[in-house]
């Protein structure tokens, strides 16, 4: 079993359901960073077509990846093509600061 990094870019106005989600699906913690860009629908209204959203990380067990981009996908319900998009990624390696030991994806 191997770790993934799993990293949600979405509006800012999807944080708060985007979060109770995630709690109800039992992620122990994010980490979240205020972005802006903008893709495949840009703000034309605004003179650099930028938008404000937020970044989402959080790393879990591969057995779990599935349960939580369905989280993540419930969130963007309604909220039509500027939802965001979804990255998931092998993680080599993980490793707690506390103790200096590699975290076990059993665990996660």
């Amino acid at each position: 079993m191997s770790i993934k990094r799993i990293t949600a870019i979405v509006p800012l106005e999807l944080l708060d359901t985007l979060e109770q989600n995630l709690r109800r699906c039992g992620v122990p913690g994010v980490t979240v960073e205020h972005v802006r860009g903008y893709g495949e629908h840009p703000n034309f209204f605004r003179r650099d077509l930028m938008r404000n959203n937020v970044r989402v990380v959080l790393y879990a067990s591969e057995a779990r990846v599935d349960d939580i981009i369905g989280a993540l996908a419930d969130s963007a319900q309604g909220s039509g093509a500027a939802a965001g998009i979804v990255s998931v990624e092998t993680v080599e390696r993980l490793v707690a600061l506390p103790h200096g030991r590699d975290v076990d994806p059993a665990e996660m």
